[in-house]
């Protein structure tokens, strides 16, 4: 058991520093603006997604290109995706231009439309903690994946069940609800990621068509096998990792 999880790790190291090296060649993308209007805004949309090989968690370094062709890139910022579609991605602005960017830039030194955004590196770890969270076991909204493994349909305790989060949820003064689907280490890191972000995405259509969310503030995010709740294999283990965690970013204090 022991050389099989740290075959396993060794493959992962590997798997992760090649797709660094490809990242760092990958032609940049591009901001297309935010998704919405006001100067609380956090949430852009990329030009790339799945096809380009953009992965929920990663970050980007943000630059904006100057008119004089010699220039230095000015950096605006940075962003992490929190969503992936096939050819286009949302990300949050997790810091902005520091004081002498924004001064050069000044008085448009935040993050904007048009702006270069790099990729820096492979990473699913978060720059902050998102509450409150509401966190259900897999088996408590859909059916077993060792039964039904192509199956992407909620059971009817799985629908009652979240009417009863988005009766909690309602209580929240939240900006943004982010859905999370996690899966167990079983089987590639791709399809992992793959089934984790359709499970994400059938909730994300229930609460919208269903219970009347409004489909801007809902986002489905397919973290995979990549944030582990445990260090080490107990019993019990896959089935407390194949869960869902509904996460609220919070709405800005007004000023």
């Amino acid at each position: 058991m022991e050389g099989d999880m740290m075959s396993r790790f060794f493959l992962s190291l590997l798997l992760i520093c090649a797709a660094s090296e490809a990242y760092a060649e990958r032609q940049a993308l591009q901001v297309l603006g935010y998704l919405s209007t006001g100067t609380n805004s956090r949430h852009v949309m990329l030009s790339g997604g799945r096809d380009q090989g953009v992965v929920s968690g990663e970050v980007f370094r943000v630059v904006r290109i100057g008119r004089v062709p010699q220039a230095a890139p000015v950096e605006t910022g940075m962003i992490k995706v929190i969503s992936v579609d096939e050819e286009a991605s949302i990300a949050e602005v997790i810091s902005d231009a520091s004081p002498e960017n924004a001064a050069m830039l000044a008085p448009f030194a935040e993050v904007m439309a048009g702006d270069v955004a790099k990729p820096q590196r492979i990473s699913i770890a978060r720059a902050q903690v998102l509450t409150p969270e509401i966190m259900m076991k897999f088996s408590a909204i859909f059916d077993d994946p060792k039964a039904m493994p192509s199956t992407y349909e909620l059971t009817l305790a799985g629908k009652k069940a979240l009417r009863d989060v988005a009766r909690q949820i309602s209580f929240a003064r939240a900006g943004m609800l982010l859905v999370e689907a996690h899966t167990d280490p079983k089987g590639t890191l791709e399809q992992n990621q793959i089934e984790s972000y359709q499970r994400a995405l059938t909730i994300r259509q229930f609460l919208i068509e269903d219970l009347g969310f409004d489909e801007e503030r809902v986002t489905a995010i397919g973290m995979g096998e990549s944030e582990p709740l445990e260090t080490t294999i107990t019993p019990g283990y896959a089935d407390r990792a194949r869960r869902i965690v509904f996460k609220m970013v919070p709405m800005p204090a007004s000023k």
